[in-house]
């Protein structure tokens, strides 16, 4: 489990941020607000950063959103207990997603904690759940999405392993 001090989950989120934007990435305040921040509710930590990537003129947006759950996990320490990471090419019409949620149901139904999402054209889904390699955290996630993307082609998801 990744476990961070608070202290160090601003600088973590400060460090996504600022390498997003290194990669012409355009970040996107949630709710129209000026700034992105952990959301707090109850005994967990939120980061939410949505982000459009940098297109052509005209052409249609390409949207990814960075999102983790953190579990307060003793004095001022925090436990990584989820994470869902996604891209959506629309111009393209395909969406790719790396997660980790609902662990106790995906380790019973299918073996793992973490699984993908590919649609090779968005919302036709040809298999619920791929098997997926974990995330090391928002930066890792951002990063090998970013690669498919700048692939500039749609995925070819017969290549993963289906997990049902």
């Amino acid at each position: 489990m990744i476990t961070a001090s608070t202290g160090e989950l601003l600088e973590y989120l400060a460090h996504v941020i600022v390498e997003m934007e290194r990669y012409g990435a355009t970040i996107l305040p949630p709710d129209g607000g000026d700034e992105v921040d952990w959301l707090r509710h109850g005994d967990h930590l939120i980061m939410d950063v949505a982000a459009r990537l940098p297109t052509v003129r005209r052409s249609r947006p390409t949207d990814l959103v960075l999102r983790e759950r953190w579990q307060s996990h003793g004095l001022d320490e925090w436990q990584m207990v989820e994470y869902g990471h996604e891209l959506r090419d629309h111009e393209l019409d395909y969406r790719r997603a790396l997660h980790r949620h609902d662990d106790e149901y995906f380790v019973r139904s299918h073996g793992v904690a973490t699984h993908e999402h590919c649609e090779s054209t968005m919302g036709y889904e040809t298999c619920g759940h791929y098997l997926g390699e974990p995330a090391s955290g928002a930066l890792d996630g951002f990063l090998r999405l970013y690669a498919i993307w700048l692939t500039g082609q749609k995925p070819d998801c017969s290549t993963l392993r289906c997990l049902g």
